[in-house]
């Protein structure tokens, strides 16, 4: 073989080289973004929940407290939700 093909060679291999390196690191930087977009989701999504149970349980307490107003506000929120279903 001449000179000519062992570089061409070589910088073949070099340059199959460097885009196998470029794919790793685009591969690791994928995983560690969607490993971190991960775990800011579960930690939102707790956060969510925390806040929704904090809520339905305020909710049950004033209900307890105030029964009667409670069941006129569903009723009033029934009637205003067939109103406007109603008109579709």
């Amino acid at each position: 073989m001449s000179q000519a093909r062992y570089q061409a060679a070589d910088v073949e291999d070099r340059a199959a080289q460097t885009i196998s390196d470029a794919a790793n690191a685009a591969g690791a930087a994928v995983r560690d973004a969607t490993s971190h977009f991960r775990e800011t989701a579960s930690d939102i999504g707790a956060r969510v929940s925390r806040r929704a149970d904090g809520a339905v349980n305020q909710l049950a307490d004033r209900v307890e407290e105030q029964p009667i107003s409670a069941l006129l506000i569903a009723g009033g929120v029934g009637l205003l939700a067939g109103l406007l279903l109603a008109r579709r």
